[in-house]
């Protein structure tokens, strides 16, 4: 049988150690040493100018609105007035088609041309009692119209 192999390994070489930079410790002012970054008034400028920006895109925006808006108002009104102008002037047309048919005279010649003459004596037209009912909705009803029709025989 074989022998048992060690399961860590000792003849591994020696680390070094690590070496870390040397640090220097130099009394001063500390943060006041240092130099700052920008000025407070060119921080305040730069605000400002980015509000001062953004106001005015809005005021752009709210301007390309209220044309937009204006366009279509303008669309909009043209399109009602050559409505109105239509209307107009098909009332115009009715009127004077009106005037032709009330006019007895050219009922007449129209009526002759259809080879249509006045009656002898008038005749008078009765006409039976109507057999559409309604229920008490007031809606028609199929089934109280045959009801109807099948009483009068």
């Amino acid at each position: 049988m074989a022998g048992a192999a060690p399961a860590y390994r000792y003849d591994y070489p020696e680390r070094p150690a690590p070496q870390f930079p040397r640090v220097r410790v130099i009394p001063g002012d500390g943060q006041q040493g240092r130099t700052k970054g920008l000025s407070p008034t060119l921080v305040a400028f730069a605000r400002i100018s980015a509000i001062v920006l953004v106001v005015f895109a809005l005021l752009g925006f709210f301007r390309v609105g209220l044309a937009s808006a204006t366009v279509t108002t303008a669309l909009s009104a043209e399109e009602v007035s050559a409505k109105i102008e239509s209307a107009r002037s098909l009332g115009n047309e009715l009127e004077v088609r009106e005037g032709y048919l009330s006019n007895p005279t050219y009922l007449k010649v129209e009526a002759s041309k259809l080879h249509m003459g006045a009656g002898e004596a008038p005749v008078t037209i009765t006409l039976p009692e109507d057999m559409v009912k309604t229920d008490e909705a007031g809606a028609l009803s199929l089934s109280l119209s045959l009801r109807a029709v099948a009483q009068q025989g």
